[in-house]
């Protein structure tokens, strides 16, 4: 038998106590920090910590959580700075992953999840329906919101018992995070949230159909909303809501195919297209009848089912 080396030991051991008590300190780091590129920095470190160069030491138990939730706890930090409405923290019983409470959407709850390795990074879903609402790449600086299911997210009964304000107020939430990731270089793509910048959504397929162009006219006939043709420089169609005008635009494009987008006229800049998907059931009926044509070009090929 091999003689048992105490000195050995002992270093070996100290070295995995020194390995936990940096990943202490980068959690104390994390709570402390106002400052979020050094946040994010900060959060890196953590989710690059690989418990396994530890010899030793193991650590399993009730508090030793995955990386979602040091994602969650960071993106809540982001949050609070980002919006004048509160981001609450919140760990189930019995759950290692905390769930995030916008007090704008008192009967939704969010956690983080990670996304396949296909995509890397990780989702932001809404837990009682499992809808995305964005994808969030640490490493790669990326913030891609998810068009389609935000969209279905923003019909469902704890959104619409919020009302508009509520959407309002989660669009500028989610705008104003945006705007201080672009500082550090983000890729961002929110199509649609903004309400300042409601010109020129992308649909997903060029030179849309006259059958799903019909479609549309029908549906808001059946509304009492009367579709017309545009006049002037620019064709397309346009629905006047009050005040606002939704234009469904084409614009000629080199390879000879038309691109359609929606162009959303608001002298007060408070609309948004999802706004409309909750003021207008039948716009939203005809928008996810042809949802993979009409649907709003967002970064797809992140968001793997």
């Amino acid at each position: 038998m091999d003689k048992f080396e105490t000195q050995l030991y002992s270093s070996q051991l100290k070295a995995d106590l020194d390995l936990f008590n940096q990943l202490q300190i980068l959690i104390d780091a994390l709570s402390m920090t106002e400052n979020m590129p050094e946040l994010l920095v900060i959060l890196q470190k953590i989710l690059a910590f690989d418990s396994h160069q530890s010899k030793m030491v193991r650590i399993d138990n009730d508090y030793w959580f995955p990386s979602t939730h040091w994602v969650t706890i960071a993106f809540a930090k982001i949050s609070d700075q980002a919006s004048l409405s509160p981001t609450k923290v919140v760990l189930p019983n019995a759950q290692k992953v905390a769930e995030l409470h916008f007090s704008e959407w008192p009967n939704a709850t969010f956690r983080f999840v990670q996304a396949p390795l296909a995509a890397g990074g990780y989702y932001l879903v809404e837990t009682a329906q499992n809808l995305r609402v964005l994808y969030w790449d640490i490493a790669h600086k990326r913030f891609y919101l998810d068009t389609k299911q935000f969209a279905k997210l923003v019909q469902t009964q704890a959104v619409q018992l919020a009302g508009l304000e509520a959407l309002d107020i989660f669009q500028k939430r989610l705008t104003a995070i945006a705007s201080q990731f672009t500082e550090i270089a983000y890729d961002i793509d929110l199509p649609g949230i903004d309400a300042q910048k409601q010109v020129d959504l992308e649909m997903l397929r060029k030179d849309l159909s006259t059958n799903i162009l019909d479609s549309l006219f029908v549906l808001g006939a059946k509304q009492q909303f009367i579709l017309k043709r545009m006049t002037g420089k620019k064709s397309g169609v346009v629905i006047t809501i009050g005040e606002v005008s939704l234009r469904l635009t084409t614009h000629h494009i080199n390879d000879g195919h038309v691109q359609w987008t929606y162009d959303i006229i608001d002298d007060n800049r408070d609309v948004t297209i999802y706004t409309l998907f909750q003021q207008l059931p039948f716009f939203y009926q005809w928008y996810s009848d042809h949802l993979t044509v009409v649907g709003l070009k967002d970064k797809r090929e992140v968001f793997v089912d």
